[in-house]
């Protein structure tokens, strides 16, 4: 797990998720502009339209997501604008994505009167592609994890390829309100208002000193240096510019402060490796680095890796549906093997996740989709070869 690829200056961090999407649609796109040169297809439409695509599956994706987990995690938001529009840590569902692409795709060929069985059948094996690097995306972030590989407490993992989530991972919250397993004390914390515990954000152990204390420190530059101007005395004008750098320098501190707040709830702990250690700053009695050598040694029970399993899935799908692609005697067949063998694997996927609720008749929502597309496409091959030409009449090659 490594959700964050880089952090640039000012603060602002650069999220693997992210960085997996944005390979995985560029890398796609040109496989599909090659895959259109072949066949004697402009491939700078393809271009465009792919751009067309992505926005349209972003937005699908995450319109889909919102509305599947709205009372969970959007019902009590402060502002539930902000909260829907906010993809940085993930919140995309991909049947929705492809739902809401292909209804644009459909709707833009339509009037521009091109073959969609066409287009199609070009992007279906980039499609696959481009799924293989949002699960390594999804696996690098932590979610979409699958269930138990062990039961609790075995010491050794069943598979070899069983994977171990790091402290504060979905995957080990899950486990740890589902009472599968326990953390140490220091790694809780108690909200006062409903005496309801949880776990001490893993990111805030994972920060780094200089960021930790970055806030502080600048603080203290900005007072010093405001204190040394006033006892010279300096110019009113230097004064007010330090005074204002000082102030924003404070409120920044502040903010910073109400970051760390579970962190300093956490060190009021009696030190385990000095127990008699007195209290410190606030009280604190454990130091970030005991509380990060508990944090190293508190993970997750082994999980199947089933962002993997799909990564894996998906590359061999792209492979079979790019090898028909040219060896096709019929427009329209690749989509439809898209549409039938892709479910399949979804239904089984979903099988081994436990991070979606089984609330549409006893399936996932992924399931019941992937079942109404299976059929949609038995219902379209079926059509295909018995209604429709071999060659679309708008296609070009």
């Amino acid at each position: 797990m490594h959700p964050e690829l880089i952090t640039l200056p000012g603060g602002f961090t650069i999220k693997m998720y992210g960085f997996c999407l944005m390979v995985g649609f560029l890398s796609a796109v040109w496989l599909a502009m090659r895959r259109a040169a072949r066949v004697r297809v402009d491939a700078d439409r393809v271009l465009d339209l792919s751009f067309l695509l992505l926005l349209a599956g972003v937005a699908g994706a995450r319109l889909f997501y919102v509305v599947h987990y709205w009372q969970t995690q959007f019902a009590d938001r402060p502002n539930r604008l902000l909260a829907v529009i906010d993809i940085r840590q993930g919140g995309l569902e991909f049947l929705g994505g492809l739902l809401g692409a292909l209804l644009v795709l459909a709707a833009y060929l339509l009037i521009k009167k091109q073959s969609i069985r066409l287009f199609l059948d070009i992007l279906a094996p980039s499609l696959m592609w481009g799924v293989a690097f949002g699960r390594i995306g999804c696996f690098l972030n932590g979610c979409c994890f699958g269930g138990l590989c062990a039961a609790p407490g075995m010491e050794q993992k069943p598979y070899a390829w069983a994977i171990e989530f790091p402290f504060g991972s979905p995957a080990q919250m899950q486990q740890w309100e589902d009472r599968q397993m326990t953390v140490p004390a220091e790694l809780l914390i108690t909200s006062k208002a409903d005496l309801s515990p949880w776990l001490v954000p893993g990111s805030l152990l994972t920060m780094s000193p200089e960021r930790r204390d970055g806030p502080r420190r600048a603080y203290l530059d900005a007072k010093k240096a405001h204190d040394r101007a006033s006892d010279l005395p300096a110019e009113p004008d230097t004064l007010a510019r330090l005074k204002a750098e000082m102030e924003t320098a404070r409120q920044e501190l502040e903010a910073h402060a109400g970051k760390l707040a579970s962190l300093m709830v956490a060190q009021r702990y009696p030190s385990r490796s000095q127990p008699d250690r007195k209290a410190g700053l606030f009280g604190q009695r454990t130091l970030v680095s005991e509380l990060q050598d508990l944090a190293q040694e508190s993970h997750s029970i082994p999980v199947h890796p089933v962002q993997l399993y799909a990564t894996v899935n998906a590359l061999l799908l792209s492979a079979l549906l790019s090898v028909v692609f040219y060896r096709r005697k019929r427009h329209g067949v690749v989509i439809g093997l898209l549409f039938v063998l892709y479910p399949i694997a979804r239904v089984l996927e979903e099988t081994l996740r436990i991070d979606n609720p089984a609330d549409v008749f006893g399936l996932t929502v992924s399931q019941a989709l992937s079942i109404a597309l299976f059929a949609g496409g038995i219902a379209y091959l079926f059509i295909l070869y018995t209604r429709l030409p071999e060659r679309s009449p708008y296609a070009d090659a």
